[in-house]
């Protein structure tokens, strides 16, 4: 488990401010998820209890460096505590970067 990187935490505070969050992504520990390096992000189990994923409480996407649309959604536990950041590229292929604070949408 890792601190999120700057790049990572432009998305993470915009959705966490999206979803109404009051805790700071910065404050976090994350980890890198087996999806075909799109990007996705595992958060911490501070309560080691077992987790399920819950809801999706904020969504948005950008245009990777390649020209293809990412999808990013954050998911919260069955307990309402961070859970995952999903990451979707729709062709598949391997994240380019992180996008810049005025690349992210909201959904329309």
């Amino acid at each position: 488990m890792r601190q999120p990187d700057e790049s990572e935490l432009l998305i993470l505070e915009y959705l966490f401010a999206m979803a109404g969050l009051k805790q700071t992504p910065r404050n976090l520990r994350i980890e890198s998820m087996n999806d075909g390096e799109m990007g996705s992000l595992l958060f911490e189990n501070l309560d080691g209890v077992d987790r399920r994923l819950g809801e999706t409480v904020a969504e948005c996407y950008f245009e990777d460096s390649d020209g293809i649309w990412v999808s990013v959604t954050l998911n919260l536990d069955q307990q309402g505590k961070p859970f995952e950041l999903d990451v979707w590229k729709v062709d598949f292929s391997n994240l380019q970067r992180w996008p810049l604070k005025e690349d992210i949408r909201p959904l329309p």
